[in-house]
């Protein structure tokens, strides 16, 4: 506990020198940065009440920092009112109610206010704090460097089979349960990450933001940074061994080459070429892949067994619900998954067994069950809105402004992806950045708009971050 006293302590120190000496805006990268670095594990335990993990620590903080020096800046480049904020009323009312029906009522209520702390807060800070296209890509370089930096983590634990995790206070995870039909995979890698999984999912989304910073970078240190941080992060996505993240990598890189505009797609390319070699290099790579999918496609083996139940899962939450038609409305209640005691007929080492679900390697059929199909519904809404908007924006924008948008999209499209196979959502590291990108996304179009007003040659020049710091020109000054 001490350790995570100390650090508790070190960070809120930093985030407040720094919003103190440079203003709250510009406090956002590192606050991307620390949120990201830090695993769950990081956390002082009260019985009874909420875990004070490192994250809600740094949550609380920027709070704090925003209502004291935020909202004393007069200036207002973005619209006053939150972007969603009907879409997360309909989401919290929703929520509510399948709390007051819920099975575990205590567990639902602290859920629902933990992920109002965790998220909903972390949302409107940077909905309403962000006032340029400078900030968008620091608090994107504060990601991509956060993951950079737990990738070499990742090949130190590669080599040595030590973890960094080991010197925190060990803490229970959804993911101890295991996945039925899953094997332990030696010499995965985690990081900071409560799983290999989860680090690979956000590697997943790191490698294409760091493609983008590349290709907006006029600082030759900045990309040298990143393309070895890219080496390095799909030498970590390898080693965790996770056949989801690799899935959602290799699509995202896919839509970027089609729709990420040239720079982005010559830097894909050579990442493709890379990735080529190493095969051609080293046939052990392209033979462990070819093993991983035959392995999969064989359902009596114990991978095939593994992605067998991600089906079967789907057919127990619907036959569940489909017998009890008040909770298919409602749901169970949030984070009540676990305790529904639920059993199923599943295959295992070619024989068929009884078993209990002790896992959801699914975070959509979590939502199916825990809030309904309407809860379910609502919660769709919520996350594919920022996903329209990016959608729309890189329809309307001129080519210089569209990389931003088609960016997000890729990543919201990947996270989205892992969630029908992954316990990914609404914990962890992750989902921290989710919100953040869903943030960012939703108001990129205001700031692209101003943007390009400012740089208008009849508009008189502005001296602040955005009109110096056009998009197409990131700043080596990124803190």
């Amino acid at each position: 506990m001490l350790l995570v006293l100390i650090i508790d302590l070190l960070v809120v120190g930093c985030l407040i020198s720094n919003a103190v000496t440079k203003g709250f805006e510009h406090t956002l990268p590192l606050a991307v940065f620390l949120l990201m670095i830090f695993p769950s594990d990081s956390q002082i335990t009260l019985p009874g009440l909420f875990n004070f993990t490192t994250q809600r620590v740094i949550v609380l903080t920027l709070m704090g920092l925003y209502l004291a020096l935020a909202q004393s800046n007069t200036e207002r480049t973005i619209p006053q009112h939150l972007p969603l904020a009907f879409l997360f009323v309909l989401q919290f009312l929703w929520l509510g109610i399948s709390t007051a029906q819920s099975v575990v009522f205590t567990i639902s209520l602290k859920t629902v206010l933990s992920q109002c702390l965790d998220y909903f807060i972390l949302f409107y800070i940077f909905a309403k704090s962000v006032r340029s296209v400078e900030t968008v890509q620091k608090s994107l370089m504060g990601f991509a460097s956060a993951m950079i930096v737990l990738a070499y983590f990742g090949i130190g634990e590669a080599a040595s089979g030590w973890s960094v995790v080991s010197i925190f206070p060990r803490v229970a995870h959804r993911f101890d349960a295991g996945s039925y039909g899953e094997v332990d995979r030696i010499g995965r890698i985690q990081a900071t990450f409560d799983h290999p999984i989860l680090f690979g999912g956000t590697i997943a989304l790191a490698i294409p933001v760091a493609l983008y910073l590349i290709s907006v970078s006029k600082s030759a240190i900045i990309k040298a940074f990143l393309w070895t941080g890219i080496v390095a992060m799909s030498f970590a996505i390898y080693k965790t061994d996770s056949r989801g993240p690799w899935i959602a990598l290799l699509l995202s890189l896919v839509f970027l080459a089609v729709l990420g505009g040239r720079p982005i797609r010559r830097n894909v390319l050579i990442l493709g070429i890379l990735a080529l070699t190493v095969l051609i290099a080293r046939p052990g790579v392209w033979a462990a892949l070819h093993d991983r999918y035959v392995a999969t496609a064989d359902p009596d083996s114990p991978m095939g067994e593994s992605y067998q139940w991600r089906y079967q899962l789907y057919n127990i939450a619907f036959t569940t619900l489909r017998q009890n038609p008040n909770r298919a409305l409602w749901g169970y209640g949030p984070e009540s998954f676990y305790y529904l005691n639920l059993t199923t007929d599943f295959r295992l080492d070619g024989e068929l067994h009884t078993v209990t679900v002790e896992s959801c390697d699914s975070s959509v059929v979590a939502l199916m069950m825990e809030n309904g199909y309407v809860g379910l519904f609502f919660t769709a809404m919520l996350l594919l809105a920022p996903a329209i908007i990016s959608f729309r924006s890189y329809l309307q924008l001129e080519d210089s402004r569209r990389r931003l948008p088609i960016l997000f999209l890729c990543n919201m499209c990947a996270f989205y992806f892992l969630m029908t196979n992954v316990a990914i959502y609404g914990w962890g590291q992750q989902s921290y950045m989710l919100w953040i990108i869903l943030a960012l996304a939703t108001i990129y179009p205001n700031l692209a708009q101003k943007q390009a007003a400012a740089d208008s040659p009849a508009a008189p020049r502005i001296q602040d971050s955005a009109s110096r710091y056009p998009d197409g020109a990131l700043s080596s000054r990124w803190t």
